[in-house]
């Protein structure tokens, strides 16, 4: 068992990715030898959790904006996943360096219940995951009275009769 080292030195002259197979022959076999150095990387600013609240009204939207941000040196295309009640304006697109862009994500619970997914935001070979939270709660709506009586209506005799509805949630 003999040892080899070799020095590789590397002198790139843009800031791209560079990828080489280093042939080594011996006199038994000839195998590649990978080398890849890594240029310009993109790297985007999300955040890691999206919380709507415990007061979303059931099957009323609720909205909320997220700001995502191109912090690396190179334009990059992004994709959102994600599943449930949950879902955005814009699901891909591509950020220039340091560009950002506003994306809206939405909430539409159909039933009183606590609601929590994961999303995946997928962007230059990397997968960042992310949480979305939100709770949907029944809307405070009353009557002002439980019986509504109308009067005796004859044909050509007409009759009405008002009913108040008190909305006290935060939904006008």
């Amino acid at each position: 068992g003999l040892e080899v080292s070799y020095v590789i030195k590397f002198a790139p002259e843009t800031k791209t990715d560079y990828k080489y197979f280093l042939t080594v022959v011996t006199e038994r076999e000839k195998f590649l030898v990978p080398i890849v150095a890594v240029g310009k990387k993109a790297m985007l600013d999300f955040p890691d959790e999206i919380n709507f609240g415990n007061n979303c009204p059931v099957k009323y939207t609720s909205e909320k904006p997220v700001i995502i941000h191109n912090k690396g040196e190179k334009p990059t295309k992004w994709e959102i996943h994600m599943t449930g009640a949950f879902s955005c304006n814009k699901i891909e697109g591509v950020l220039e360096e340091s560009a950002s862009e506003q994306i809206v994500f939405r909430f539409n619970p159909l039933q009183r219940k606590t609601f929590l997914a994961k999303g995946y935001l997928l962007y230059d070979g990397e997968e960042a995951e992310f949480t979305l939270k939100g709770a949907g709660v029944n809307g405070e709506v009353s009557l002002c009275r439980n019986i509504l009586k109308m009067e005796e209506t004859y044909i050509s005799l007409e009759n009405r009769a008002s009913i108040k509805i008190f909305n006290k949630s935060t939904v006008k």
